[in-house]
């Protein structure tokens, strides 16, 4: 699939920065990109020139490696602090075979799984150390991750923090903490990490003002402030059914949540207390934001999937009914769509698809065994499943893939069509005449500047002038200038002009 809506952006930044070997200040279209710090930026620009590949794939792998380390991270803090291998097998696997992560989040190169492992890694490092007593290294790990991913994302970051920060300050009785000594020279110490990055951003742009105003609209334009009164209260109302829909087929473990005992088994364990009290206090303040979107919480689904796996394995055996009801559902789940594979026989796949038969016939055969497992093993329907859910995903992936990838008109075409501008005007002048876009549609020519500048592998530049030789892409009017020659008109009113 061509890059899609905000992996755009973070390419363009990132191939910005190898074209003019400036990787301290962002830009898209040599204009100054105020949006977001550059670290996940940096990290992308590594993996291309590493690889020395601008592909689709590789924008994506900076947010594909860290699920799996994400997953990884979720088991050994859930074996080490529960002591459970089980739940930490089944809290890890939820991560991966989510509804949201399945047919989603697994297949962009967005900043957020990133993003949200470090913040994780934060949490569980905090009790760590929270633990042994060791102020100083708590605030110090946990203030030097905050930098890192206020350097990531911004001012998230500092409130992933406060809020965590504080919540197990007050919890634990140890408010005073927030006046010592350490928490006082970390906190500085993550100040002046930030600090220093834009000391040296200021020394190529002077407009900090502009930017840190940007880094804060960007954290705030999503609040109850900016919406109205009745559309925040329909989403306050809606956000609890919505997040369990994407969280959907994991979120079926809510059902072992209805024992007696299950508030008081999370209160008892310290660590189960600790990820409940840190979901509390930080799933607030996007639960009161409208128009939050699911990956921007992908740091607090593990809290949710911790306690889930682990009243799964705690009440499953005190809950027959429940226990019966739930495996139910995942085996008609299971049959429903195993039974439904065969369909694909019938559609114009074969068309699109290379190996058609043989895949159909592998995906229907690990539906069909695992389906089987549900229905025969007695204590591990669960993991049969998951298993289920990953063959699953890989008929998505060998299938649907295609499908969108041949029939998403928009982004193949706006692709072909920047691939070839780029190419026609080789290493000529390129300019992006009169780029003044709403805020919806900057994903669009985001993707279009970044084909055209990994075709070129030069710079393509903003202009409102009209005077200057070389190529023109316009997309909203036409170049009215002496000489300006119509090479093409594509798809969307793109026009590209030469002006001689």
């Amino acid at each position: 699939m061509p890059l899609l809506a905000d992996e755009s952006t973070r390419a363009n930044v990132a191939l910005e920065m190898i074209l003019t070997n400036n990787f301290a200040v962002p830009t898209i279209g040599g204009e100054y990109y105020y949006n977001k710090p550059p670290l996940y930026n940096w990290i992308l620009s590594g993996f291309y020139m590493f690889t020395g590949s601008y592909s689709e794939l590789v924008t994506r792998l900076p947010a594909l490696i860290p699920l799996f380390l994400f997953a990884v991270t979720i088991y050994y803090s859930v074996v080490y602090f529960i002591k459970d291998k089980r739940v930490a097998v089944l809290s890890g696997l939820l991560l991966l075979v989510n509804g949201r992560v399945l047919i989603y989040d697994s297949m962009l190169g967005h900043i957020d799984i990133f993003y949200s492992w470090l913040t994780f890694g934060s949490f569980m490092l905090i009790f760590y150390f929270y633990q042994r007593k060791q102020w100083f290294w708590l605030f110090f790990v946990s203030y030097l991750i905050t930098a890192i991913t206020f350097l990531c994302k911004g001012l998230p970051s500092i409130v992933f923090q406060g809020f965590t920060i504080l919540a197990l300050l007050i919890y634990s009785k140890n408010l005073k903490k927030l006046v010592s000594w350490q928490h006082l020279l970390c906190g500085t110490m993550c100040l002046l990490i930030i600090g220093l990055y834009f000391f040296n951003y200021y020394q190529y742009n002077p407009n900090l003002k502009g930017y840190l105003e940007t880094i804060w609209d960007q954290s705030s334009q999503r609040t109850v402030s900016n919406e109205g009164f009745g559309s925040t209260i329909i989403y306050i109302l809606q956000f609890p059914f919505e997040h369990l829909g994407h969280l959907f087929p994991a979120s079926l473990l809510l059902l072992f949540c209805f024992h007696k005992g299950f508030w008081k088994g999370l209160m008892q364990n310290e660590f189960l207390k600790y990820i409940t009290i840190v979901f509390l206090v930080n799933i607030v303040v996007y639960w009161m934001s409208p128009q939050t979107r699911p990956r921007y919480v992908l740091m607090l689904y593990p809290l949710v999937f911790i306690a889930w796996s682990y009243n799964y394995y705690t009440y499953r055996e005190k809950l027959p009914k429940l226990n019966r009801l739930f495996d139910i559902i995942i085996f008609v789940l299971a049959a429903i769509v195993t039974l439904a594979i065969p369909a694909l026989l019938f559609t114009d796949f074969n068309s699109i698809v290379d190996y058609f038969l043989l895949k159909v016939i592998i995906v229907l055969v690990g539906c069909t065994i695992f389906t089987v497992l549900i229905y025969k093993l007695k204590g591990q329907k669960i993991i049969a499943f998951i298993g289920f859910l990953i063959i699953a995903k890989l008929g998505f992936s060998w299938f649907v893939l295609p499908y969108r990838a041949e029939n998403s008109l928009t982004e193949i075409n706006s692709r072909k069509a920047a691939i070839e501008m780029g190419k026609i005007s080789k290493k000529n002048p390129f300019y992006f005449y009169q780029y003044h876009p709403d805020v919806l549609s900057i994903p669009f020519h985001d993707q279009l500047i970044f084909y055209i500048q990994r075709t070129r592998m030069k710079q393509v530049k903003f202009t409102e002038s009209n005077a200057k030789p070389g190529y023109y892409f316009t997309f909203d009017r036409d170049l009215n200038a002496p000489n300006a020659q119509l090479i093409k008109i594509y798809q969307g009113n793109l026009k590209l002009y030469l002006l001689k």
